[in-house]
């Protein structure tokens, strides 16, 4: 069975080798007319190990090395095409949506399937069946668009887009290879097929992705539950993912669980977000008691203006959310002594919290529900609030280690379900934002074990350069998600691509993708010598 998507939003089976596979070849299909999105001609300069000189030429090379990286990752004996465009998505000055990706149909009961009368995803599919299961669909398996507009009037207007390659992101910027990562990884299967307004399945079958969704509420696993369950389960915070190999490597890939807990005169634990700015809020850094910002204009507790010299000094405070950026709140009541801050979000559920290009702050920042906001408030004056460690569990997952998915209390289309949580720490690739310590260059955490939970195969075999002729030794993935050999196999194919293989131009661009390999432990001196006969020739 075959289902074309008309639309698909941002979005257990065993592992198993199908034979003899290869790594997967992912192929950018470029959609834009000329001189626009893919194809602008804007003069740009060489940034971050991307040599491109236009902006439409950055784009194309930052889209062709996720789409090598991804390749190198996992294995399929059937290409993968994808739609690249950059397309006006919904924004606004602070806020917007970066991309936007999903496969393009769905497919059932076909050869190898490890799960019948259940959707997959087509890349997902074909690879599993060893063959192109719809050739006459038009040849591309996902679709995947990017905002246009971003850094202009009216949307993310402190922001824009880095190009680079490198992970060195400046402030305020997003990087763009971090996001296509992020949309391919929706298309190879990363999302759920159900109608989360309505709890139905798309096209009255199961999928392999939501098969290894549980509810920690019910107690039920997705696919048993009624429409309505799901509905509600969809914006209740206790949905897992149950996959085995995922859960297997969470107490290698995230951090020990903190916990907001409160003393004084409230009590209890609190869920929390973080920032991408300033440190990272830790048991050392972030307790004391707490003061609610006032800054004495019209609206007092939003702290959009500058308070009295020393008037949080030595205490955290608690700002609610509204008017102005995050960090501005944040670096402004550390300009008056705070040594912490606490946002109180304006609506149900807790944040990520973006950061703005204008200000620096230098303060452990979290933020939290509006009513845990309304009840550490409440407490004040005498409320004291830290971040504790659970001995023995970890951030972002429930308590029987399963990894935590995306489920906040008020329905986002297009994020809920389909993303890990965004409680896990360090930040994973699949949550529903995109955070400035991610580095998809090198590392992938729990996404590529979800896609063995799924049916992928992920490439258990070294990097190769040359055109898969030269063996590295350096393994295209190991440990949990790390994907040096990856970066290694992606940075030879840009280099050869834009140079020529054994020129003095390629080694003059490949050596700091290396010498960046070494600094981070990937190619350890055993290995150099064979890294340095694949990357002379």
């Amino acid at each position: 069975m075959n289902k074309t998507l008309l639309a698909c939003a941002l979005a257990a089976a065993s592992t198993f080798a199908i034979g003899a596979v290869s790594a997967a070849n992912i192929i950018p299909v470029n959609m834009n007319l000329p001189g626009v999105g893919l194809n602008d001609t804007t003069p740009a300069t060489p940034v971050g190990g991307n040599p491109g000189t236009t902006v439409g030429e950055q784009r194309r090379i930052a889209y062709q090395f996720a789409a090598d990286l991804w390749g190198a990752v996992l294995e399929s004996d059937v290409d993968i095409h994808v739609r690249a465009q950059f397309t006006p998505l919904a924004c606004e000055a602070t806020s917007g949506v970066l991309g936007s990706a999903g496969t393009r149909s769905l497919h059932g009961n076909f050869p190898n399937a490890a799960v019948q009368e259940t959707w997959y995803g087509a890349a997902l599919a074909n690879a599993l069946a060893g063959e192109d299961l719809t050739p006459e669909a038009g040849g591309e398996e996902i679709n995947s668009n990017f905002n246009a507009n971003l850094g202009t009037t009216g949307c993310l207007e402190t922001s824009g887009w880095y190009y680079g390659l490198d992970g060195n992101t400046p402030a305020g910027r997003i990087n763009f290879l971090d996001v296509v990562m992020h949309e391919i990884g929706h298309g190879l299967n990363f999302q759920g097929f159900y109608n989360l307004a309505t709890g139905a399945p798309n096209g009255g079958y199961p999928d392999i992705y939501s098969s290894n969704i549980r509810d920690n509420i019910t107690g039920l696993d997705w696919i048993a539950m009624t429409n309505a369950q799901r509905m509600a389960a969809a914006t209740g915070g206790g949905l897992v993912w149950t996959g085995a190999q995922v859960t297997d490597e969470v107490p290698m890939a995230l951090a020990p669980k903190i916990e907001l807990t409160a003393g004084g005169g409230v009590s209890g634990t609190f869920l929390y977000g973080t920032a991408a700015f300033g440190p990272a809020p830790t048991p050392a850094n972030f307790s004391g008691a707490l003061v609610l910002v006032n800054d004495g204009s019209a609206t007092p507790n939003q702290g959009c203006a500058a308070s009295p010299a020393n008037a949080y000094a030595g205490k955290i405070a608690i700002v609610d959310r509204g008017t102005c950026a995050f960090e501005i709140k944040a670096r402004l009541a550390q300009d008056a002594g705070a040594v912490a801050v606490v946002v109180a979000n304006n609506t149900a559920g807790v944040i990520q919290m973006a950061d703005d290009a204008t200000v620096a702050a230098t303060v452990p920042t979290i933020s939290v529900s509006q009513a845990d906001g309304a009840t550490l408030k409440a407490g004040i004056p005498g409320v004291t609030v830290a971040l504790t460690e659970v001995e023995g569990a970890f951030a972002g997952t429930d308590d029987a280690g399963r990894a935590l998915m995306y489920a906040p209390a008020t329905l986002a289309q297009g994020s809920t379900f389909s993303h890990f949580d965004i409680s896990h720490t360090p930040n994973a690739l699949m949550e529903p934002s995109i955070n400035q310590d991610l580095d998809s260059n090198f590392r992938l955490d729990l996404t590529p074990a979800l896609y063995q939970d799924l049916g992928w195969t992920v490439n258990a075999g070294n990097a190769t350069t040359n055109g898969g002729t030269c063996n590295t030794g350096v393994p295209a993935v190991e440990g949990v998600g790390l994907i040096g050999g990856a970066n290694l196999q992606a940075a030879d194919s840009l280099c050869r691509d834009t140079h020529g293989g054994g020129t003095a131009a390629y080694r003059s661009c490949i050596a700091p993708f290396v010498n960046r390999l070494r600094e981070l432990g990937f190619v350890p001196r055993s290995k150099a010598s064979a890294v340095t006969f694949c990357t002379k020739r």
